[in-house]
């Protein structure tokens, strides 16, 4: 019997290609990961996590794998602490860290905390990883704030891969700053997974913000694991890259522990932005809040997939979804699907989702007392997104997430405005 010949996609033609070509196609777990990449292919509308954000058809080629030194000159982002880990290309550079944190390299073999075995980005992010570093932070660390760079400052279009583990011993405290940035107009594709290990009694702040330039291919994944009675809370605030998808597995180990996970997406022209959440309540008593805003303007795609489930044996699980949007234009798309899998029966459990348009009625309001349309249409989206950076506990780091939101706000096009004042919208 003749086996039938997958038939590959240029995508995947392409980033086989640059595997053959790396330097470590030769070391046997690459070769592992990448084996399993060319056995499960770009996932596609066939798999339902990805059912609205088509890789097979949206990542068209790859380029190849940078090895090229640092570049930071054009650094625009400011947020959080001075950047004291910087990954650039396939150099790493780490500064002065807080007492009790120390930083070792991660064995390349070491299996992701949650990612699923068919992960496509794991896979990937396996093969082609340049850097893979550990962050351990202890009880005496007391509230350590870290700000990891990911800057893609090169100034021709490159494939980078990198993770990054953060384990909190019992009893410890962090916030974790996370940046993606990158120069405007150069297609490169970014595939990063960030893994959070929050040990009995440990608290853990994780703030992330892409800012990548309008070209970016973003692929992103975050893991959580969560010990007895710990804290996990993690905000997301997305403004760039011309596809984007940020995946969440979460899992709750310990009982007593409790998770926020929140986020913000503003996409406009043709961006395509995917937030993908799984949270895995395995034991009882445990907490979790999921909320999250869309703004999606011209013709851009918005993507919001959320999968709570809860275990037979956990009894006593507290858990809610909320995803809003709002459409800016009749051309915006937004994809919500927000799902339950129950399988205890002492449970407390709700989801939700809408999307709509601005309040004609908020916006006569504000109009009529003096405001141009432009900015009374800016002062409702900032409520609009306020609503969730207000939930970040800092001051500091939420007024500068703030900031960067008002930014996008601000560039929204006035002929744009001024053609949707004279249509009435």
């Amino acid at each position: 019997m003749t086996l039938a010949t997958p038939v590959r996609t240029a995508g995947e033609t392409a980033l086989l290609d640059a595997f053959a070509n790396s330097a470590g196609a030769n070391e046997p777990a690459r070769a592992a990961a990448m084996a399993r990449f060319a056995t499960l292919g770009l996932p596609g509308r066939r798999d339902e996590p990805w059912h609205y954000t088509d890789l097979r058809s949206l990542l068209k080629g790859a380029p190849a794998r940078s090895d090229a030194g640092a570049q930071e000159d054009g650094a625009k982002l400011r947020i959080g602490p001075q950047a004291q880990i910087v990954f650039s290309g396939a150099n790493m550079r780490a500064g002065a860290l807080p007492a009790g944190v120390r930083i070792a390299p991660l064995d390349a073999n070491a299996a992701p905390l949650l990612a699923e075995a068919d992960d496509a980005l794991a896979a990937l992010n396996a093969a082609f990883v340049t850097h893979a570093c550990e962050i351990v932070i202890g009880a005496d660390a007391g509230e350590a704030a870290i700000h990891v760079a990911f800057r893609d400052l090169h100034e021709a279009p490159a494939a980078f891969a990198r993770r990054l583990r953060v384990r909190l011993e019992p009893g410890a405290r962090a916030t974790i700053v996370e940046t993606h940035e990158s120069r405007a107009g150069l297609a490169h594709l970014s595939n990063t997974l960030v893994e959070f290990d929050v040990a009995t009694d440990a608290r853990a702040r994780h703030l992330r913000v892409n800012a990548a330039g309008d070209a970016v291919a973003a692929l992103s994944t975050l893991c959580a694991q969560l010990g007895e009675a710990a804290s996990f809370d993690s905000f997301s605030l997305a403004t760039g890259a011309r596809l984007a998808r940020h995946q969440i597995f979460l899992r709750f180990a310990g009982e007593g522990a409790r998770a926020a996970l929140s986020g913000v997406n503003l996409l406009r022209g043709e961006q395509h932005g995917d937030v993908t959440l799984a949270i895995d309540h395995a034991v009882p008593h445990c907490e979790s809040r999921e909320t999250f805003r869309n703004v999606v303007d011209d013709k851009a795609v918005g993507v919001f997939q959320g999968r709570i489930r809860v275990a037979q044996h956990a009894q006593k699980t507290d858990a809610r979804m909320s995803s809003k949007s709002l459409l800016l234009s009749e051309e915006a798309t937004m994809n919500n699907k927000p799902e339950l899998e129950i399988f205890a029966d002492d449970v407390q459990c709700a989801h939700g989702a809408t999307c709509g348009e601005l309040d004609d009625d908020l916006l006569f309001f504000l109009m009529a007392r003096g405001l141009p349309r432009p900015q009374a249409e800016a002062l409702l989206l900032e409520a609009f997104v306020g609503d969730v950076i207000d939930g970040i506990e800092d001051e500091a780091l939420r007024e500068q997430t703030m900031e960067c939101a008002r930014d996008w706000l601000a560039l929204r096009a006035p002929a744009d405005a001024t053609a949707r004042e004279a249509t009435g919208r």
